[in-house]
């Protein structure tokens, strides 16, 4: 397999991108906040994504930087501190959990 040339490159960039902000937009299926399961599978869906965008972006490193490159290397940063964040609010007990326990 020949290496791609560096315009499929940011094809493939772009449409990662694409793709990621559609899945996230989507968020976990109906129903399944409630289902830690669910959720952490979520979260390790966008983890994936994230490091095939990162992937690309090493590919891509030393050629022209592109709009595409950049959104994309904002985009990572951004996803990283809402799965953090996502992360922290998950493993926080609500005062209702309190009254459950």
């Amino acid at each position: 397999m020949s290496p791609l040339t560096p315009e499929e490159l940011r094809r493939a960039i772009r449409k990662v991108v694409a793709d990621y902000e559609a899945f996230v937009a989507r968020g976990p299926a109906p129903g399944t906040h409630e289902d830690p399961k669910a959720f952490t599978a979520h979260h390790a869906a966008a983890r994936s994504a994230l490091a095939h965008l990162e992937h690309l972006m090493k590919l891509d490193k030393g050629q022209v930087e592109t709009d595409a490159v950049a959104e994309a290397g904002a985009l990572i940063a951004e996803a990283r501190r809402s799965i953090q964040l996502a992360e922290q609010e998950e493993g926080e007990e609500t005062p209702e959990d309190d009254d459950a326990a």
